[in-house]
């Protein structure tokens, strides 16, 4: 029983801010939201995880040069075997296309006796190919083989070692300028030289 006398207090309970969201009505779209967010986070994993999703999404695409052996059309380098009057002989790789002045300064340039009047500088290096510069005043002796090569040899060459008139042989150069280097013997009867000579000389040389 209430004593009217009395003065009555009312105790007022003031909410903290968990009773405060849990009372308001944000409450449930708050949760829903954050559910959301957790649920998406997780999918997004897993999806990456699982290969679904590339690890690279969003980031910056960069374009990748390849280079190197087997890329492209471009041959292998040649390699051709230089000896004679240059500094110093030997076997060298070079590029397709490569001229016999290029497989000399490979060997470190030409010897202070080279006569460089008896090499064909500006000819083509076919793969293989054995180059012999000459030193001034000396005979052109055969390749390893015994035997001239077509490709590098100067008219000259060709007349000393096989007994060829300078005509013919200057005839066998210029075709030899004007199509590039001789992959068989028998294009000698393009150049055209008579059918005895290819005969007697198709031993002797090589290509």
């Amino acid at each position: 029983m209430t004593n009217p006398g009395s003065t009555h207090r009312r105790t007022i309970m003031v909410p903290g801010p968990l009773a405060s969201l849990l009372l308001s009505r944000a409450f449930i779209p708050v949760c829903l939201l954050l559910s959301l967010l957790f649920l998406g986070t997780d999918a997004f994993v897993l999806a990456r995880q699982l290969g679904w999703i590339p690890l690279t999404l969003g980031a910056r695409q960069h374009t990748i040069s390849i280079t190197g052996p087997g890329v492209g059309s471009t041959p292998m380098p040649l390699q051709a075997y230089i000896l004679g009057a240059v500094q110093q002989p030997g076997v060298y790789a070079l590029n397709s296309g490569a001229r016999v002045r290029d497989l000399v300064q490979a060997a470190g340039g030409l010897t202070p006796d080279a006569d460089v009047t008896r090499v064909d500088l500006a000819a083509q290096v076919a793969d293989g190919q054995e180059i012999y510069v000459p030193h001034i005043g000396e005979v052109v002796p055969m390749d390893a083989g015994g035997l001239v090569n077509l490709n590098s040899a100067t008219a000259e060459d060709m007349h000393l070692a096989l007994g060829l008139s300078l005509d013919v042989a200057r005839r066998i150069v210029a075709y030899r300028a004007a199509h590039g280097s001789f992959t068989a013997i028998s294009q000698l009867l393009l150049v055209p030289i008579s059918r005895s000579t290819y005969d007697r000389i198709k031993y002797l040389v090589t290509v």
